[in-house]
């Protein structure tokens, strides 16, 4: 018999985490949620699915004070969001949706391929690439833009740039990451996850963890004008945080995403992951799109 408990004690929320979760993704560690939960702490809501003794589903809740509502573990910055199952018990998830949450549910940014997450209303898209079978960063710009002269236009603007400035990558400088964060600020304001130091933060931290983590700064004559942070997990390259000053030279953003690509492919990871939302970008680099739904229950 199918019993469904309710786990509030961070110890044994960790525990069933690790226990359910696959690991397959990024945000799929806790670890990594665990730098984002601890610089903005709430009550957790962890619903449980146990048969018998042994615990085979998990839907991850925190009460957002802010919102005054349930959302996912973390979920300020993360995408991909799903519950974790043992293998067989999937065919619990539309039972973990049916619970009498004790308030409203809003949980952003949900990634499944099955039925009851995809009739669920869409809410945005994350953009990648399979890079997997690119040997090089022609090879990408062949498939992004079959169109002769459209790829012509837009590789050329990384000639000029080459032709018109002194560029020199950085590789490795974590010392920069305060000043991508100002910049990431400066080019989306409201809208970039790092406007307060507890958000900030959780980067500084997410850098303490032994992950296969990529910091590159393009310097354009003689001045740092972008920066990037990833990471590669899984043979998945996250591009995950990026700040440029394109008052300076605006296409110096599109350079650095070109020195990511490149890396990324010459790395041997699979996918490049872009995160969530257009950001005003990534529709001009013809990326594929995956999407992530929301579900909402009496707000």
């Amino acid at each position: 018999m199918i019993e469904i408990k309710l786990i509030q004690d961070l110890e044994k929320a960790e525990e069933l985490w690790n226990k359910l979760s696959p690991n397959e993704t990024l945000y799929d560690r806790w670890d990594v949620r665990y730098c984002f939960y601890k610089n903005a702490p709430a009550p957790l809501y962890f619903y449980v699915a146990y048969d018998g003794e042994e615990p085979v589903a998990l839907l991850p809740l925190q009460y957002s004070v802010k919102g005054n509502y349930l959302e996912f573990l973390a979920e300020s910055f993360i995408e991909g969001n799903h519950p974790f199952f043992k293998r067989g018990y999937e065919y619990l998830l539309p039972d973990l949706f049916k619970i009498d949450f004790p308030q409203a549910a809003q949980i952003f940014d949900l990634d499944s391929d099955d039925e009851f997450i995809r009739a669920l209303p869409l809410e945005d898209y994350v953009y990648y690439t399979d890079i997997s079978k690119f040997k090089n960063f022609d090879d990408y710009l062949l498939q992004a833009f079959p169109n002769g002269r459209k790829r012509y236009n837009f590789k050329r603007l990384f000639t000029i740039l080459e032709k018109e400035h002194r560029l020199r990558v950085i590789a490795d400088d974590f010392s920069g990451l305060e000043a991508l964060m100002d910049l990431n600020v400066k080019n989306f304001g409201s809208e970039s996850y790092l406007n307060t130091k507890s958000e900030r933060q959780a980067f500084f931290d997410l850098l303490k963890l032994p992950l296969d983590w990529k910091m590159l700064a393009l310097e354009v004559d003689g001045q740092k004008l972008a920066y990037s942070l990833s990471v590669i997990y899984n043979q998945i390259y996250y591009y995950l945080i990026v700040g440029s000053d394109i008052s300076e030279v605006k296409d110096a953003f599109k350079y650095l995403t070109k020195v990511n690509m490149e890396l990324a492919i010459n790395s041997g990871t699979k996918i490049f992951d872009c995160s969530l939302g257009d950001c005003n970008w990534k529709q001009y680099w013809h990326l594929d799109k995956k999407p992530q739904y929301k579900f909402e229950k009496n707000l």
